[in-house]
Formats: structure tokens, sequence, C-alpha cells
């Protein structure tokens, strides 16, 4: 089966563009003001973290002055000849930006995040996915609500790439994430649900609520992800705007995207001085929050508690 990360041609395709503008003897900046892009996306494209259409692939071709049969096997190795990625089935109700999310991921290397109010996506239990999803308005369907599910539970696939031969044997994506203690301390339960006695709801939502807990405390012991608490006695967060995550490169090990994720709309901030600033509120939130031990502690004795009633 092919690999649901970028494929072997999309590898290739960011390889020969790339040597393709050293034989050009152009840099990164000259392109970007050549074709009118930014420079980071000139980067993300030799990275292969986007792909790239045929109108700006030829537009490449003409600038780098590629010989014809070179400018031929460029074109072989376009996207509309690679495999596509898992997210695609879903094409029909996923918004562009929420599958190029899915397709950034996919091809990245580590994620760094913030949680003010709820754990990230990629550590979320069905259970308490399906409360998110519950809590929105105009609330979906029964069959959209598992849609979204499904499509959460195959983004968490990058978590798992080691463990999987669908991926090639691709490392798995590191995971650096932060969570506020408003997270442990927020009850499960969807607003305005209804259906069952109150008790009924407390029990359920509680137990979805310790299920989480539980999770993000297993998530913590691998290797691959470091889960870190901000206790309320740390004080203001430095970044009080909300939760931010960011990607870092396969090709160059650094930090190159910023998302906010929200129900309406994905963001991405591409901007180098602002993904540093991102990066660097990133690590002061990893300085406050408590070791990944004492953090450990915390998600142990909160998921112990009884939700108040």
């Amino acid at each position: 089966m092919a690999a649901d990360t970028p494929s072997v041609r999309e590898r290739r395709l960011a390889v020969e563009l790339r040597r393709a503008r050293q034989a050009a003897q152009l840099n990164g900046l000259q392109v970007a003001a050549a074709t009118g892009w930014s420079t980071s996306k000139v980067s993300r494209i030799e990275n292969g973290r986007i792909g790239i259409g045929t109108d700006d692939l030829d537009r490449l071709i003409e600038l780098y002055e590629v010989a014809p049969d070179a400018a031929a096997q460029l074109r072989r190795l376009s996207p509309g000849g690679r495999a596509h990625g898992w997210w695609e089935a879903y094409a029909d109700s996923l918004s562009s930006g929420y599958a190029t999310l899915l397709r950034l991921e996919a091809g990245s290397s580590a994620l760094r995040t913030y949680c003010a109010l709820i754990p990230h996506p990629l550590l979320m239990t069905p259970d308490y996915v399906r409360q998110v999803v519950r809590s929105t308005w105009p609330r979906p369907s029964i069959a959209e609500m598992e849609r979204r599910v499904q499509v959460c539970r195959r983004r968490q696939d990058v978590l798992d790439r080691r463990l999987d031969n669908r991926h090639g044997g691709a490392e798995p994506l590191r995971l650096s994430a932060v969570l506020d203690e408003a997270v442990l301390r927020r009850s499960a339960g969807a607003a305005g649900t209804p259906g069952g006695s109150d008790a009924e709801h407390l029990d359920r939502d509680g137990q979805i609520r310790r299920a989480q807990l539980l999770h993000l405390l297993d998530a913590g012991r691998r290797p691959s992800i470091d889960v870190r608490m901000l206790p309320f006695a740390a004080g203001i967060p430095p970044v009080s705007a909300g939760s931010f995550s960011i990607l870092e490169s396969v090709a160059t090990g650094a930090p190159d995207l910023v998302y906010l994720e929200n129900k309406t709309r994905i963001a991405f901030v591409d901007a180098e001085p602002e993904v540093d600033r991102y990066t660097r509120d990133h690590q002061l939130l990893t300085e406050l929050a408590l070791s990944a031990a004492d953090s450990a502690d915390l998600l142990a004795d909160a998921a112990r508690e009884r939700p108040a009633s």
C-alpha cells in the first residue's frame, strides 16, 4: 500500500527542483522575487511539504531553463502522478484548509503545541472527540459526528508511523505538548447535550474525562511524545490568545509553519519572524511547565478525582 506521507514521487520532485534551482545559480529569495511567491513557499516546495500545481511547475521549469528531457521527467513526477493521501477519500467533506493541515502534519517530523482549553486532536480519545463535536453549533448528525471521529483517528496515525508498514518505515511524528491545567479541570460534558438524568450525565462525562486523562498519561510515556502541564500556579501564560501548533520541516529539522485551528477555519502563519516568535513562546511555556514526571503525577491525581456534582 502506498505511504500516507509524501510519496516517493513528491520527494524526488522536491529534490530535483532544488537541484534545478542550484544549477540555474538562483537562491530562494531570487526565485520568490521572480515568481511573486514567498520564500517560505519556495522552501516548502523543495522540502516536499506542499505539492506544486502544473502551472507553478511550468513557471519553475521556464525560470530554471530546464532542458526538454529533464522537464518531461519533472512533469512525470508532478502531483498528477503521485499517490494520494488517505484524507483525499474525505475530500467532499473536508475544507481545503483542513485537508492542507492533514497533509502538512503527515509530511512533518515534529509538532510543538500549546493547548489552552482542550487536548490537541492528536491526543484525544474517540469519546472525547465526540464530546468536542457535540459541543459545536449547529449540532451535527450522528453520521457526521462519526465521520469526524474517523478522520481524527486517521490523523493520529502520524504518531505510529514506525509501527505501520503503510508509512514506509517513516519515524513517528515527535510531539511536544504543553497543556494548561484548565485542560485537566474542565468537564468533558458537551454543553446542552439532551437525554438522561443529570447524575447519568455526570457519571458518563466523568468516565470520558478520566479516560482522556489516562490517555494523556499513557501518551507521555512514549519516547516520541512529551506531555507537560502548565499549572495555574505558573500565573498568566505569555500566550494569552489561545492554542497554537508549530510544525517542523523534515528537510531542515527546524520549525517553519504555525497553524491556529478553531471551529470555523484554520489559519497558517509562515512568515519567519512570526514562526520564530511562536517557537520562543513555546519554549518559554515549556520552561514554565512542570517536568515530565511531575506532569504525569498531576495527570494521575486528576484522573483519580471525582468530578464535582
